[in-house]
């Protein structure tokens, strides 16, 4: 019983007491697959062999037709003739339930006379109204027997009656078992129990998909090992055809598609065509998107997605519905045929242009529609058909009421580092919004000049334009722009070292917690933010922050697309407060990611950097150092890199290489902050960098300060103590006391009270409001 040691000492228990009259009654409950039936099973086969007599049954959907089905079945009895009786006994009218509970309560004392029994009745969700109401009072009136009760069913809405049994019996003293998701210790041993070997890998990330599901997961690995599609060298199984780094995602087994197929067949045919059209369009989606696109209105989809919900398929998060599962999700749309999923898609492109409002211009072509898919595809990790939907939509009419195509392109290929193309595509976008006279796509403009001077190491340039964007943003009332542009304006400030400045960025930023915000913007805003704060508060304030981003995963991997760095640097701050679980998340995330898009060079290196963080993984690090395009991203890839190997033996001068390494790539693009932390690794192994350049300044007044005064004084005059400073700073607290005395005597003040107040003055000039 893998993953189920708890558990299975509550079965123990229960079974070590059936010997007494305690009238012990065990409820489990659990999604389907979570292996209800086989913690039942196990618990009869313990009993019988310990001389305890087992009494067996389930229900089913048609059994509810009928009465006390599963407790006949269970006690060996025909459900024609539940018990041996004369036709003159036998009741007519609304006395027959009671009396046929009654004949079942006399049964079973008859077989408790023989000596302890165990009854054991799986998936109650289905059980009549007789059962349901036998077994509300069976257990009370059979207390003085050695008997023990052993009931299950599923953890979803749709159990009804079996719920609200399961809740009255636990008032009375019942204890209750939740089957939830195995933990990833208990899914790489049920991996290696199936497979014979360690998983590799791309094993073990694809095992994630599973989501714990014990059935899910066993189908899985079953069905790709009776397919061959796995080798197993060295004692480490992997999917044929891969590296160990891992290519593209297998297809699944048919044996999963038949347990897909097994679960669907439960629920309605419009659900199951619901779920077919929703599943091509992603994983997730809202109910108004859904219904949108395929010509419906929210209210008539409502009956077939609260099936979908209580049967556990769907489950709804803060903003949209998703499929609980990946490999659920996966196994639908693998289903859809190829036609049909092009159907589908002509019909949702028929039903967008049917229902989208149009400017006073005219159509858009299918535009707009493109656009949506090539968002979705890139929150979804497909970044190569997000970048082709997008050049697609750039080649046909870009009028309507949607976001403009030529931007949405540019966007992407600054993620992706693709600044000469991006830089095109920035200026395209520029002069199509001035022949438009779109005012909100011109308002777009400066804050992807913005996100391009960020990238490009022009930081200067890339305050300014998001100052610019910031201004256009708040003229036309657009809080998701004015979010973008606050992004910007943090990690820009935050990059060159003014961490007061970024703080403000980010108290400014009020979108992340306001009800609807997309999940795309509400997570890249969560991203700044957790970077801003764990500068400023270290890991457990990073953390702090960073919640709704691990928990997205793998539902919403928009925070890991938008930025090279961001899965590594997730995974350097879980590692720091001990969450390893998080950790692992986000680089299972981070390496689909890679598998999807093989042709892009950028999410393997970033995929590379995660992994080698996550694991103290040297060589995966260099992989990472010379697959990233973004020289930020290769300094930060660097960094990591000098620091594994300083921490070893006999690497000091490697480790000194690859730390000066990144100390040239933050110094190109501006990162003082990031540089000042690496001169501070150097010279922890002995090692000191000239990094002052000879200025005239004039001798007194805040002109007259250097660029660590002035750095000196923004921390000082926010409250920081000097050791906070020093921090920040990555310099020694002696060292920040010595500026701090040059700040006085050159502003000609005597006290941190009027530093804080000159400070203020001066910040009223220079600073955003």
């Amino acid at each position: 019983m893998r993953g189920r040691k708890d558990e299975w000492a509550a079965i123990l228990a229960l079974l070590g007491g059936v010997t007494s009259a305690t009238g012990n009654v065990v409820l489990v409950e659990g999604e389907p697959g979570t292996g209800k039936s086989l913690l039942l099973a196990e618990a009869a086969s313990v009993a019988a062999a310990r001389g305890t007599a087992v009494a067996s049954g389930r229900a089913d959907e048609l059994g509810r037709l009928t009465p006390l089905g599963p407790l006949l079945a269970a006690l060996g009895e025909s459900p024609a003739a539940p018990v041996p009786t004369t036709r003159n006994a036998f009741p007519d009218g609304p006395g027959l339930l009671l009396w046929l509970a009654e004949q079942v309560r006399t049964s079973l004392e008859r077989r408790l006379a023989s000596g302890p029994l165990l009854v054991v009745l799986d998936d109650l969700q289905w059980a009549d109204p007789a059962t349901v109401m036998a077994l509300r009072t069976m257990p009370s009136r059979l207390a003085s027997y050695p008997v023990a009760w052993l009931l299950a069913c599923r953890d979803t809405p749709a159990r009804g009656e079996a719920g609200r049994l399961f809740d009255l019996l636990e008032q009375e003293g019942a204890a209750r078992i939740v089957l939830g998701p195995l933990d990833d210790e208990a899914v790489a041993e049920v991996s290696a129990d199936i497979l014979g070997a360690v998983p590799g890998e791309g094993l073990a990330a694809l095992a994630t998909q599973a989501g714990g599901n014990p059935l899910l997961l066993a189908e899985l690995l079953t069905g790709l090992r009776e397919e061959d599609a796995v080798l197993v060298e060295d004692g480490v199984a992997r999917l044929a055809g891969t590296t160990p780094a891992g290519a593209a995602p297998p297809g699944l087994p048919p044996r999963l598609h038949a347990a897909v197929r097994r679960r669907l067949d439960e629920l309605g045919t419009r659900t199951r065509y619901l779920l077919e059209a929703v599943a091509v369009l992603g994983r997730s989606f809202t109910p108004s998107y859904a219904a949108e696109m395929l010509g419906e209105t929210p209210a008539a989809l409502l009956p077939p997605l609260e099936e979908a919900l209580a049967a556990g398929v769907l489950v709804a998060t803060r903003d949209e519905l998703t499929f609980r599962h990946e490999l659920v999700w996966r196994s639908i749309v693998d289903e859809v045929p190829s036609p049909v999923r092009r159907a589908l898609r002509e019909q949702v492109d028929r039903a967008a242009g049917a229902h989208r409002p149009l400017s006073p211009r005219g159509g858009d072509g299918g535009t707009g529609r493109l656009v949506d898919l090539a968002l979705l595809a890139w929150d979804e990790g497909g970044l190569s058909r997000g970048l082709d939907l997008a050049r697609e939509a750039v080649e046909r009419p870009a009028r309507g009421r949607h976001r403009q195509p030529r931007a949405v392109l540019a966007a992407m290929l600054i993620d992706l580092w693709l600044l000469d193309e991006a830089e095109l595509a920035t200026e395209s976008a520029a002069e199509e919004a001035d022949a438009e006279g779109e005012r909100g796509w011109a308002a777009e403009i400066p804050v992807l000049r913005a996100r391009l001077d960020l990238a490009a190491g022009r930081l200067g340039g890339a305050i300014e334009h998001g100052e610019a964007g910031l201004t256009a943003a708040g003229t036309l009332d657009a809080p998701l722009l004015a979010s973008s542009a606050l992004s910007v304006l943090g990690t820009a400030s935050l990059r060159s070292g003014d961490l007061p400045g970024a703080i403000r960025y980010m108290e400014r930023d009020l979108v992340r917690s306001a009800p609807g915000t997309p999940p795309r913007t509400r997570l890249r805003s969560e991203l700044t933010a957790g970077r801003i704060s764990e500068a400023r508060d270290g890991a457990a304030g990073g953390m702090g922050s960073l919640g709704g981003i691990y928990d997205a995963l793998p539902r919403h991997i928009g925070a890991l697309t938008g930025e090279p760095t961001a899965a590594a640097w997730l995974v350097r701050v879980a590692m720091a407060a001990d969450d390893r679980r998080r950790a692992d998340a986000v680089v299972g995330a981070a390496e689909d990611i890679a598998w999807r898009n093989p042709a892009l060079p950028g999410p393997s290196a970033s995929a590379h950097h995660a992994r080698g963080l996550r694991e103290g993984d040297a060589e995966a690090l260099r992989r990472a150092v010379a697959g990233h395009t973004d020289p930020w991203a290769r300094a930060s890839a660097a960094e990591d890199l000098g620091v594994l190997l300083g921490a070893g033996d006999g690497c000091r001068d490697l480790a000194v290489e690859s730390l000066k390494t990144a100390l040239a790539c933050y110094g190109a693009v501006e990162a003082t902050r990031d540089a000042a932390r690496v001169r501070g690794r150097l010279r922890l192994l002995g090692e000191r960098c000239r990094h002052w350049a000879r200025t005239d300044h004039p001798v007194s007044g805040w002109a007259s300060l250097t660029g660590t005064e002035q750095a000196v004084c923004d921390l000082v005059s926010q409250g920081l103590t000097n050791r906070n400073a020093a921090e920040q700073m990555f310099i020694s607290e002696h060292t920040v006391a010595f500026h701090l005395r040059q700040v006085f005597r050159k502003l000609g003040i005597h006290s941190r009270v009027e530093l804080a107040r000159l400070a203020a003055e001066e910040n009223g000039h220079r600073c955003p409001r």
